[in-house]
Parts: C-alpha cells; structure tokens; sequence
C-alpha cells in the first residue's frame, strides 16, 4: 500500500507527525483487538523521532485495568497476527500488553498479558501459544524505561503514572542480554546493521550510566569518538543502511539487501565482545534508579 505523505518521503519520523497510514494501522489494530486500554504508549524509533519506514518497527505498550481470560488474550493475538499481513510496512508491531498492576509493580523479568512481533506470527496463526500460562519478558524492562523516559501517549495518563521506574540493573541487563544474542557465534552477520547499531548503543548506554536513554542512531556520535577508527566505516555503512529509504523486501530487511564484508563484522563483534568483557556492570546495589512507583 502506498501512503499518503505530506511530508518528504523517507523522512525520519515520530509518532507526533508520522505518516498518516502508519498510525491508522496502529490506531485500527488496538480498536480490532477488542481491547479497553486505560493507556497506549509507542516507544523505540517511533517515539524518538527515529522511526524509517522502509526498515523500523512499531513498538506498542498496551495497559489494561486487570488480567485477560486465555480467550481473550487468543483473540488479541490472533487479531495481530492475522491484520499483520495488511500491514503498510515491512517492519511490524511488537506489541506487549501489560495490566495495571503488572505496568505499576517492577519485577524482572516482568509478567504479561499478551505479546505479539513477526517472530510470533507463525506460532500465534499454527495455535502453537498456551494462553493458559503466566508468561514473562525480561525485555520489558528495557521497554518500560524507554517509554518512562521518552515514550509517546496514544491515549491514558504519561507513562510516569502508569509505569513503574526500572531499577538501571535491570535495564542494563535486558539491552546486554540482547546484545549478547547478537554477538553470539555469527549472528552479526545476518543482521549487520542492527548488530553494529544496537551494539553501538549498549556501549554507550554503559559508558554514559544511569539516565542514559538513546535510540541506535544517537548512539553513533559517540560510538565514532570512542571506538578504534577501523570500526568508523562499518559503523557509518551501518547508520546509512538504517537511514535507507530504498524499499526492501523483508527477507532483504535484516543486510538492506546488499553483501557485507564479513571479516569487518567479525572484527566488530570481537572488539565489543572484549570492551563487554572490559567494563563489566556494577552491582545492581550501586546504581541508581530503584525507587518502584507506589
């Protein structure tokens, strides 16, 4: 489907202006799942002005006032998953809902209602998810802290009154977790600029300390001051691949559809492997942030 932009296509973009389209599909999806939300948040690239629609994702936090039956969490996904195929975009929504009590009372990992991104489509469409069971995500304690300090109200009160604060630790945990997932073995090299981008981030974020909230592409700047100037072009490939408004398709998605120089990727990931292993977090005791929200 192509959009109707009134703005220069390509653009980066953020919730408050994005394309018309895109927050239609948004807006639609949440009324098709049934849900009676007291607040919808966006947070990721779209909430920090950095959301490009030839590659992003749309990332959603739902908060309902109590706990869904297993039907009703069944209907939410499947609603997701089947209306995902009519989306305007490669990129998809991931989407976790969250009761009021789970949003209000930090636990890490933190329990959830539903959670929905293309990684679960298949599963969600073949029946594969017990809906019975109490599921939690350590990643929501990256998610939550963004959207307390950047994230973007569809509707419902800000996010400070409805999420509780994140303990740093916490936070610091779930973004080096993932990390750790992407310099695993090769894995950097199906995923190139994201990996050298996310990685960017973490590194930032630990360097920076508690407070320390970016997108991947504000990571940059300091990434080039601070790593080797061998890592600089691989780092800037990966920023212009992110930026690219050249469409894809989404098995093109994850390289912007081009070979890589694969030994640099491998250096990459070694270099930030040993600076991981170099700057090791402090105890959760010594950092900041761990008020929980009463």
């Amino acid at each position: 489907m192509e959009a109707l932009v009134p703005h220069p296509p390509g653009r980066a973009q953020a919730w408050g202006d994005c394309d018309p389209d895109v927050r239609a599909y948004v807006v639609d999806t949440l009324d098709a799942t049934g849900l009676r939300p007291v607040g919808v948040y966006v947070h990721g690239s779209l909430a920090m002005g950095c959301f490009y629609r030839a590659k992003s994702d749309v990332d959603v936090l739902v908060v309902v006032p109590e706990t869904l039956t297993p039907a009703e969490r069944e209907h939410v996904a499947q609603t997701l998953a089947h209306r995902a195929a009519h989306r305007p975009i490669v990129g998809d929504l991931e989407l976790s809902v969250l009761t009021e009590d789970q949003a209000a009372n930090h636990q890490h990992p933190r329990p959830f209602e539903v959670h929905y991104s293309a990684a679960w489509t298949a599963r969600i469409l073949a029946g594969d998810v017990d809906y019975t069971a109490t599921h939690q995500d350590p990643d929501l304690a990256a998610h939550l802290t963004v959207t307390r300090h950047r994230g973007a109200t569809v509707s419902g009160p800000p996010p400070a009154d409805v999420f509780a604060s994140v303990p740093y630790g916490d936070y610091l945990a779930a973004i080096t977790a993932d990390l750790d997932d992407i310099l695993a073995g090769d894995e950097i090299l199906a995923s190139p600029y994201y990996g050298v981008l996310n990685a960017c981030r973490v590194l930032a974020t630990r360097a920076l300390g508690p407070g320390t909230v970016l997108s991947k592409e504000e990571a940059v700047p300091w990434a080039r001051a601070n790593l080797p100037p061998q890592h600089h072009p691989l780092i800037d490939q990966a920023l212009t691949c992110y930026r690219s408004t050249r469409p894809v398709t989404p098995t093109e998605r994850p390289t912007d559809g081009h070979p890589w120089n694969h030994p640099a990727l491998l250096n990459f990931r070694d270099t930030i492997r040993a600076a991981l292993d170099d700057h090791s977090p402090k105890s959760q005791s010594d950092l900041t942030g761990g008020a929980q929200r009463k």
